[in-house]
């Protein structure tokens, strides 16, 4: 499975880290800048009053003589300076947040890559990034990890009897309800058709069998107000626990065995009713 991008997110945030830490350069330098013009005019100061210090007088008498030309042109320069570590400063604030920005744009589109529009759930090619972070997790901690292997049934006949604008209307409808069934920790893709993956963090078989059930209440009550006459929605779903002793091919091999297995069963229990 190959991450279909046109960036890799590791790539990027590297990018990004490294052009925050040159905004972050310049800032310091700006603040530098600062520290050093106040210390010119401390170290000015300083030499003018130090006398005075020196050898203990209370008064302090200071007589200068500057033409006007040069008293301006002082002026004008600690102006300039200001004015220049000023622009800069918002300058370096308008970077930074320019960064962030697109961070976050290059996030959503990310993000927009692996939905499937129109179920809204993961696509097939969001499987190696959004799993295998989880898949590593398990191996490394024996942590629980339970997948649902799940095939929307009679699709094509909702296809062949009321046209695809329908079977769209059905596989929307069923990323809802799976959506509607987990927790927020756990995944849902599309795998592709009529078929979908749910991957359940931190879940024992028990817990599935749960969730298992509660996809197949939402469907019963899915199908009180179908909006398509004739038709019932039903899910097969095959259940299988990776537990980090097989590889993620063939647990999922595994429960698709199962799933069609329930699909069979389906089938055989429609026929002899």
């Amino acid at each position: 499975m190959q991450q279909n991008t046109s960036q890799p997110t590791g790539n990027f945030s590297h990018y990004i880290q490294q052009r925050l830490s040159k905004i972050e350069r310049r800032d310091w330098e700006l603040w530098i800048l600062a520290l050093a013009m106040v210390m010119i005019l401390a170290i000015g100061y300083f030499f003018v009053i130090f006398p005075a210090v020196f050898f203990g007088e209370h008064t302090l008498y200071i007589q200068a003589k500057l033409s006007s030309p040069l008293l301006v042109g002082q002026l004008a320069l600690v102006l300039l300076f200001l004015f220049y570590i000023a622009h800069k400063h918002v300058e370096v604030r308008r970077l930074r947040t320019q960064s962030v920005v697109e961070a976050l744009n290059f996030q959503l589109s990310h993000t927009q890559l692996m939905l499937d529009p129109l179920t809204r759930a993961f696509n097939r090619t969001a499987l190696e990034e959004v799993l295998g972070k989880e898949i590593k997790r398990v191996q490394r901690k024996q942590a629980t990890l339970v997948f649902l292997y799940i095939d929307v049934d009679n699709l094509k006949v909702v296809n062949s009897r009321f046209g695809h604008l329908s079977g769209d209307l059905v596989l929307s409808e069923v990323g809802a309800i799976l959506k509607s069934c987990v927790r927020g920790s756990d995944y849902v893709v599309r795998m592709g058709g009529d078929e979908f993956l749910v991957a359940l963090i931190d879940t024992d078989m028990s817990g599935a069998l749960v969730v298992k059930n509660r996809i197949n209440e939402r469907c019963e009550q899915w199908n009180q107000n179908s909006p398509l006459s004739g038709f019932q929605l039903n899910m097969s779903i095959g259940v299988e626990e990776f537990d980090g002793t097989r590889s993620f091919d063939e647990v999922l091999g595994a429960a698709d065995g199962k799933m069609y297995a329930e699909k069979e069963a389906h089938m055989a229990a429609r026929k002899s009713s």
